[in-house]
């Protein structure tokens, strides 16, 4: 959450593509991996991450995951294979 000047509606998704920044950092600060890269990870763990306007100004990052009791376990690897003499 911040209360910086917070950013549209219609600039929202955008500001979670690769390579984006909405222009709040110096020049030189970063290259606009963090939120693509964020949004990436929550989503690989059935998550969601996206931004809604911070009451009074500013902007807040809402990341929902699923509970664990919630996941399905991974998938058990295959028996290995013998070859037979």
């Amino acid at each position: 959450m911040d209360r910086g000047p917070g950013v549209p509606d219609e600039a929202k998704d955008g500001i979670f593509e690769p390579f984006q920044r909405y222009g709040d950092a110096p020049r030189g600060a970063g290259v606009g991996l963090g939120l693509a890269v964020a949004r990436g990870f929550a989503e690989a763990i059935g998550g969601t991450l996206h931004a809604e306007d911070t009451p009074g100004g500013g902007l807040t990052m809402v990341l929902s995951l699923p509970r664990a009791a919630d996941l399905r376990p991974p998938s058990e690897p295959d028996a290995p294979v013998t070859a037979a003499s």
